[in-house]
């Protein structure tokens, strides 16, 4: 071991020779499959692959269908020959003149048939006053009216039977929820009566309804006579009310 180690050229050799040796033990063991892939084509060991062709399909050629050619008919030929007609030559006549026609005269409008004016009704008089079944009425138109700034002031009377002045009767008279009660021949003159307001200043000039009417007695109020109503609005107009007249109606 010693004398190898010391000579280099020694130990080159040997691996040399080591290389041969493992170069023909491979070339052995591969030598059957490098002759069956060099015979392989020869002997038919693998198919073939077969290389496809192209082919060229041809265009389809077309052929031209032929065109008709209509064939002219003869045109007929005529046989009967025209013979000019003579033309008259128009004789001149002479226009008559027209004569005038006189016009048709108009029919004027016939006058008009005058309407008769209807005849002016005559009046129908007033309805009769309903005679009331009261004891007492007012006497119509009985009520006299005169100016009086300072009122307004009402003052009237009763009649009993046979028509005379009656003392004793009672007279309601009320108005905006104020009321007051008379005696005829109370304070005053026979049969008489009389009321007096007692109006502040702005309500003299102010539309205010009174009203009057003959009852049992100051007590009791049952009515004897219909409701009697003044209508006042100004007193400087018609201020002062008399002569307001209920008679006796049994």
């Amino acid at each position: 071991m010693e004398t190898i180690r010391r000579n280099p050229a020694v130990v080159a050799v040997g691996i040399v020779i080591a290389i041969l040796i493992l170069m023909s033990v491979l070339a052995c063991a591969l030598a059957p499959f490098m002759l069956a892939s060099s015979l392989g084509p020869l002997i038919g060991l693998g198919p073939e692959t077969a290389t496809p062709t192209l082919t060229r399909t041809p265009k389809p050629t077309f052929t031209p269908t032929a065109t008709y050619t209509p064939t002219p008919l003869e045109s007929p030929t005529p046989t009967a020959t025209h013979t000019p007609t003579e033309t008259p030559t128009p004789e001149v006549t002479d226009t008559p003149t027209a004569t005038s026609v006189p016009p048709t005269p108009t029919r004027r409008p016939a006058a008009p048939t005058p309407t008769r004016r209807p005849s002016t009704p005559t009046p129908r008089r007033p309805p009769p006053t309903p005679v009331s079944n009261r004891e007492f009425v007012y006497v119509d138109g009985s009520i006299r009216t005169f100016p009086n700034c300072g009122g307004p002031y009402f003052k009237g009377k009763i009649l009993g039977q046979g028509g005379l002045a009656t003392n004793g009767i009672a007279v309601h008279f009320w108005f905006y929820g104020v009321e007051d009660c008379k005696v005829s021949g109370v304070g005053e003159g026979t049969g008489e009566w009389g009321f007096n307001p007692f109006l502040a200043e702005p309500l003299k000039h102010t539309r205010i309804d009174f009203h009057l009417q003959v009852v049992n007695s100051c007590q009791d109020l049952t009515p004897r006579s219909d409701v009697f109503t003044v209508v006042f609005d100004e007193a400087c107009d018609a201020g002062q009310f008399e002569n307001i007249t209920f008679r006796y109606n049994w």
